[in-house]
């Protein structure tokens, strides 16, 4: 079989690695136009119209290609094996000890997987004390299963949503936490008239955080359609945060919010509110950024010394 796997998470990075396996000298003379290098060397080469992309053979079976690691460039190398007609699988579809051939045993291959596809720093801990307390075997019940399912939040980024009525602040906190600009922050209502998203770590835990636009009644159909982008949002968040100011009223949900936060307490502060904050000043924010991460993956599950199911394939693999 003549396969490819992008072996590196699927978000930009410094250089992607995408690993061919099966007849891989005639594969890279097909795609590189060019003989490829002996097993162990690499050699720099023009691949798909990409420039500088490094090839290189690690046996007779397994080579790799590694471009730049922007989406673009990844996703033109990929297509441009797709069209010499090699299948591009998934990360599920190929046995972990083809990629990781160091491991010392399967489960051992998979936490390797993990850890490479993981978004959070704060998986790296966890996942390394798996191989020892899944290769004892496990009992896995109701408990492990809601422990793995939080947190394989650390590997899979969860989709936090803000919402609140304009101008309270909504670009200014999501500024805030990114640390540039995301969204224009401007005193006039209905600014954010479209949804921005980001992928930002809150000290540890990368979530795709989505700051929509300003929920109220409209006649501008632009608007009007960004709001109901916001509204499907909503359904699938993992934590939605409604966002208000101490003048104005919480926005009407279709959902109840899992965080309450009171913005500009630099002015003023409310009573109704879990967290009051300044996003314009910096007030509050790490209490706020720790109380995200504990709903989403509590410390309880972070810290616990017991089995994660971090891959669907170990319940096959435990004695």
């Amino acid at each position: 079989m003549r396969s490819a796997i992008l072996v590196t998470p699927d978000h930009p990075g410094a250089v992607a690695v995408i690993q061919l396996s099966g007849d891989v000298r005639g594969m890279l003379r097909e795609l590189i136009a060019a003989e490829p290098p002996s097993s162990g060397r690499l050699t720099i080469q023009a691949v798909g119209g990409l420039d500088d992309v490094l090839v290189g053979c690690l046996d007779e079976t397994s080579a790799f290609l590694m471009p730049a690691g922007g989406p673009r460039a990844v996703r033109q190398l990929l297509e441009h094996v797709r069209e010499h007609g090699i299948d591009i699988v998934g990360p599920a579809e190929v046995d972990p000890r083809i990629l990781y051939p160091e491991a010392g045993s399967a489960i051992e291959a998979l936490t390797f997987a993990a850890l490479a596809r993981a978004a959070s720093p704060l998986a790296i801990e966890p996942l390394l004390r798996q191989v020892e307390v899944l290769s004892k075997g496990a009992e896995i019940g109701p408990e492990v299963r809601d422990r793995s399912r939080l947190l394989n939040r650390l590997i899979n980024p969860p989709l936090v949503v803000v919402a609140g009525r304009p101008n309270v602040g909504k670009s200014t906190l999501s500024n805030r936490l990114l640390g540039r600009p995301l969204s224009i922050a401007a005193d006039l209502p209905g600014t954010t008239r479209d949804y921005t998203a980001a992928r930002i770590n809150l000290a540890g835990l990368v979530v795709n955080w989505v700051d929509t636009p300003g929920l109220r009644s409209t006649d501008d159909e632009i608007e009007r359609h960004a709001v109901s982008i916001a509204v499907r949002l909503f359904e699938s968040a993992d934590l939605v945060i409604a966002l208000s100011d101490p003048w104005t009223d919480w926005p009407a949900l279709m959902r109840e919010p899992n965080l309450r936060i009171s913005n500009k307490a630099d002015l003023a502060s409310r009573q109704d509110a879990a967290l009051c904050i300044s996003a314009q000043r910096g007030d509050g924010i790490e209490e706020l950024t720790d109380a995200i991460r504990e709903l989403l993956v509590p410390a309880r599950a972070l810290h616990s010394r017991g089995p994660w199911l971090f891959d669907a394939r170990l319940e096959s693999m435990l004695p």
